[in-house]
């Protein structure tokens, strides 16, 4: 095995491959003809079957032809025996640099190679020129996934074959966007399948890949898990399929189905006792009329649940923000950038979630977070990869999806030129941004002074800048409306507000804004009975000891750094606890914690 590993680059399932190939096959690299063709009439059943196992629709693989075309590749889709009934490229017809229709790729006829492997490992594959068994082959990289149907069988391969470059991150592109196409192909198999069931979308929280999507689950009326995606079990921390299946949903992914099931739509936050924190919400609500035993509304413990802000709940109190949330709501239906500014806590995050709701697939980057890394450039490049086949694949994807970046005034150059190319090619393929793919950006301070500065590109504020809103500080708001909605959404009940207490919130000048506000809130319901809060609470929840009785209790100035301290300590320094508290994410904690000098406690 060592000269095998030698050969094809310390691979070990490239290497088994050799090893088969020469040992058990006793294949020959130089043959003259080593790959076998089967005449049409016995690869036309075999196209009808490939049509009917993958639905009927080929609408996604046409995208995948021309994306392939236009990148000078070609598209094979072989069937599970690794026989190739699916051969498109731009100059050729059913040959393409001697790949041909009805070519077998079976690995003990056609050596190593990109088809066998993804059929042999069950997984994503490539095969380089120079892994590729038979020399004839060595001018040739193939990316290959895996086709499976609802039941997670493998029914074929998709594959971009092209000439190996040498450069490796040729690759990404195709590998990214056949794991995309074959996630919808099964998502569409497998809807169709369990049409009659719930089904429920599960996706690890913070997610970080742009197209990917969410898993489904399929469960039955009692709460049991009837099938699943491919990726599903990986969630729940199960290590197969098969694992999974049978199990309620409860066991496995930690909240009752009828928390789900009544609220379709809701986003359900949970965490296992172990395992990554999940969001989960049903695709469709089971039938009302359905008489099942022991089916009832329950109210369980879930550790996070969010009910998705309106942007008339976002607006409340201010003309000038519905007058914003309205040209913004047109900006996103026309599928151009958005650039958000507003200083910190004005609710920048707030309007985005109100605008994207679960109807786009989001991935947000926070830029103060980002360094010149290889890890961040590696990141940023294949989100931007992403970005182009969530736009190819206009109507393919199961949701629009969405790129946001906060704090774009703090991205880093090479992230900066990264953004411009995909925005600039995007722009000439269309005559505006495609509505199936949104870029969002935020910034504390005005963009166009940090272009002055010459740390921003001007092209690239000028493509983001054509869509600004800038959101007002609540000191320029009547804030008591929006007092009194958020004292009641943080309660989960009717709240009153004293009149002296609305005055007090009207007086003050909120420099913290609405993020302050929130605190001060939360705080003031803790400090009294719940239902009612009054000038005393407030007073209580920001002011500091006064050692002069008849000195009037006033809220002190907002000071960030100790109100990340405070939560921080209430959270017994989990940062992602704290980061719920504060509404805010994990990586903005991180950049705030560095900037003040805050170190966690030996």
């Amino acid at each position: 095995m060592a000269d095998y590993m030698t050969k094809t680059n310390a691979v070990p399932a490239i290497a088994a491959s050799w090893a088969r190939c020469e040992r058990v096959y006793n294949l020959k690299r130089n043959a003259a003809q080593p790959i076998l063709r089967l005449q049409s009439s016995e690869v036309a059943p075999r196209q009808e079957a490939m049509i009917d196992r993958t639905g009927g629709k080929q609408g996604i693989f046409r995208q995948l032809a021309t994306l392939a075309a236009n990148a000078g590749n070609c598209l094979i889709v072989t069937d599970r025996d690794g026989i190739l009934v699916r051969l498109e490229s731009k100059d050729a017809g059913e040959d393409w640099n001697g790949i041909a229709l009805g070519s077998v790729w079976d690995e003990r006829i056609a050596g190593t190679n990109g088809v066998s492997m993804a059929l042999a490992e069950g997984r994503d594959f490539t095969v380089r020129g120079k892994d590729h068994f038979y020399s004839q082959l060595k001018p040739f990289a193939c990316c290959s996934v895996p086709l499976r149907d609802a039941a997670n069988e493998i029914i074929g391969v998709a594959n971009l074959s092209s000439i190996d470059t040498g450069n490796p991150t040729d690759f990404l592109f195709a590998q990214q966007l056949l794991r995309a196409a074959a996630s919808r192909i099964q998502q569409t198999l497998f809807e169709k399948k369990f049409t009659d069931q719930c089904i429920v979308s599960v996706a690890a929280h913070g997610r970080r890949d742009l197209i990917k999507g969410a898993e489904l689950i399929a469960v039955d009326e009692n709460g049991i898990i009837l099938g699943a995606t491919s990726q599903a079990h990986s969630l729940a921390g199960y290590e197969t399929h098969a694992h999974l299946t049978g199990l309620s949903f409860e066991d496995a992914f930690g909240a009752e189905m009828p928390n789900i099931d009544h609220v379709p739509g809701r986003v359900l936050s949970v965490r296992r006792d172990q395992g990554p924190m999940l969001d989960l919400w049903s695709r469709a609500p089971l039938q009302d009329n359905r008489a099942v035993v022991g089916w009832r509304p329950v109210t369980m413990p879930v550790r996070h649940q969010r009910q998705q802000p309106t942007l008339k709940d976002f607006a409340i109190g201010s003309p000038a923000l519905r007058e914003i949330c309205d040209r913004a709501k047109a900006t996103l239906d026309h599928g151009l950038p958005i650039l958000i500014e507003g200083e910190t806590g004005t609710g920048k995050s707030a309007l985005i979630t109100a605008l994207l709701g679960n109807a786009f697939n989001t991935v947000t980057v926070d830029c103060a977070a980002l360094d010149a890394s290889d890890e961040n450039r590696d990141y940023v490049r294949s989100l931007i990869e992403q970005a182009r086949i969530a736009v190819a694949l206009d109507g393919a994807m199961p949701q629009k999806t969405a790129l946001v970046f906060d704090n774009v005034d703090e991205m880093p150059p090479f992230a900066q030129a990264a953004l411009r190319n995909i925005l600039d090619e995007t722009g000439k393929a269309h005559s505006t941004f495609d509505a199936n793919m949104v870029i969002v950006t935020t910034c504390r301070r005005p963009l166009k002074d940090v272009v002055e500065e010459r740390t921003f590109r001007d092209d690239l504020y000028y493509m983001l800048s054509g869509a600004a809103f800038i959101l007002p500080p609540l000191r320029h708001r009547d804030a008591r409306p929006l007092a009194k909605c958020m004292a009641q959404r943080l309660a989960g009940k009717q709240v009153t507000l004293t009149q002296d207490a609305t005055d007090e919130i009207s007086n003050y000048g909120w420099p913290g804004n609405v993020r302050e506000l929130q605190s001060v809130l939360r705080q003031a319901l803790i400090q009294g009975d719940g239902t009612q809060i009054t000038r005393l609470d407030l007073a209580l929840a920001t002011s500091s000891p006064v050692s002069t009785p008849c000195i009037a209790m006033r809220p002190s100035p907002y000071n960030e750094e100790q109100t990340l301290l405070d939560a921080l300590n209430g959270a017994r320094w989990n940062v992602s606890k704290a980061a719920r508290t504060l509404g805010i994410g994990r990586a903005t904690i991180h950049r705030k914690m560095k900037a003040f000098g805050i170190a966690r406690p030996i």
